[in-house]
């Protein structure tokens, strides 16, 4: 409450400006002068009472809409909205633009602000249409065409945002490539839900061309050809992933070995796990090839595989397959503090989070394409280092 109070201050001090401004004027006596005055005095008396709703429309009242009160009025909407009481704001912004006396500035300022108000009310056509508005005016272009972006993405309307993307671009010089990519790979998942392949790899092309190091543009379509059954070029479209954001590889080695296994490629998937190992490293390789050698010569060595590869980098992923490991070869035989830290390691790793945002390191267990916490494109990654790869 209090600091409403400090908040409403200026407006009771503009409010008196205002109210003496119009004394000033009208020194003869008439009514209307007298009026404005009880209106300020009231807007005063409710403020020291502890009653910021009545003072604020006692504010409203003494406050005429001319050039002079414009910015007054819009600090008031601005209060209400922040409140939550956005039916107020709306109603004092709606006064506003109904006002023929406005200039071009101060009508997209408060159209600026009416559009702002729909938002919180949740109200989004009414919003896309006046940011629609605003941006068509030069000085309010990148604002408005940013907060329509926001809208589509709220309504998950892809074509739109793609549209509102690209034309933001032009207009700030800026490479938006990699969100004109996610919108475009949104679009394409929609369409293969549809089952319109086609239309879906269509979409992904035009991803591709938007953004060439699009790993997700591949992973989906991977997954569309090995839900038709061609498992050659679901493998195709998954390898060329480490040539175009290696740090997504976690995603595709265990759809790579299911597209070699179904070919009957052994060798082709030892080659490529080996090759992406060297290359690149990572936990997810190591232990898909020490499942391998696991198949083909057993626990010892493939514990041993393990070792070698955790001497080079520990992470708690590899120790904890180890164990697994230690365990099931010593079986009866296995000392008890094994089976303790096996258990501290299960209880360990079932919290840590498997994937973080780069920007804002919002964690996770699950990949988002779009980070809960920033509203950043592409930012959640694989977690790296001893917690991760």
């Amino acid at each position: 409450m209090q600091n409403l109070l400090w908040l409403l201050l200026p407006v009771a001090a503009m409010s008196g400006w205002f109210a003496a401004r119009r004394v000033g004027m009208g020194r003869q006596g008439r009514s209307p002068v007298q009026a404005l005055q009880s209106e300020y005095y009231k807007g005063i008396n409710y403020l020291l009472n502890e009653q910021p709703d009545k003072a604020i429309d006692a504010f409203i009242r003494v406050l005429e809409v001319d050039s002079e009160t414009v910015e007054t009025h819009l600090a008031l909407g601005n209060l209400y909205r922040r409140r939550g009481e956005v039916d107020r704001a709306i109603r004092i912004h709606q006064n506003l633009i109904a006002r023929p006396t406005l200039d071009p500035e101060q009508r997209n300022e408060s159209l600026l602000e009416l559009a702002q108000d729909y938002l919180s009310a949740g109200l989004l056509d009414r919003a896309e249409d006046l940011f629609r508005e605003i941006s068509a005016s030069k000085d309010y272009k990148v604002q408005g065409l940013r907060q329509l972006i926001d809208i589509y993405e709220q309504e998950k309307d892809w074509d739109k945002a793609t549209e509102a993307a690209r034309e933001l671009a032009v207009v700030t010089g800026s490479d938006l490539g990699q969100v004109v990519a996610q919108y475009l790979c949104e679009d394409a998942e929609r369409s293969w839900a549809k089952r319109d392949g086609p239309g879906a790899f269509a979409l992904l092309d035009e991803a591709m061309k938007a953004d060439p190091a699009c790993a997700r543009a591949n992973l989906i379509r991977g997954q569309i050809h090995v839900e038709e059954g061609d498992y050659a070029s679901a493998r195709d479209a998954y390898v060329a992933i480490e040539n175009q954001d290696a740090d997504y590889l976690p995603e595709t080695i265990e759809r790579v070995r299911h597209c070699f296994e179904a070919l009957g490629d052994h060798e082709g998937l030892k080659s490529y796990l080996t090759g992406i190992l060297d290359k690149f490293g990572g936990m997810t390789a190591t232990l898909a090839l020490a499942e391998l050698t696991y198949a083909e010569r057993g626990e010892h060595e493939a514990a041993e595989f393990i070792i070698e590869q955790l001497r080079r980098r520990p992470t708690l992923r590899g120790f904890d397959r180890l164990l697994e490991l230690e365990l099931s070869e010593a079986a009866a035989t296995a000392p008890d503090h094994l089976s303790i830290l096996k258990g501290l390691m299960d209880k360990l790793m079932e919290d840590r989070p498997i994937y973080r945002c780069s920007h804002c390191g919002f964690p996770g267990r699950l990949l988002h394409w779009q980070c809960p916490g920033c509203k950043h494109w592409g930012t959640v990654r694989p977690v790296q280092g001893v917690e991760g790869e």
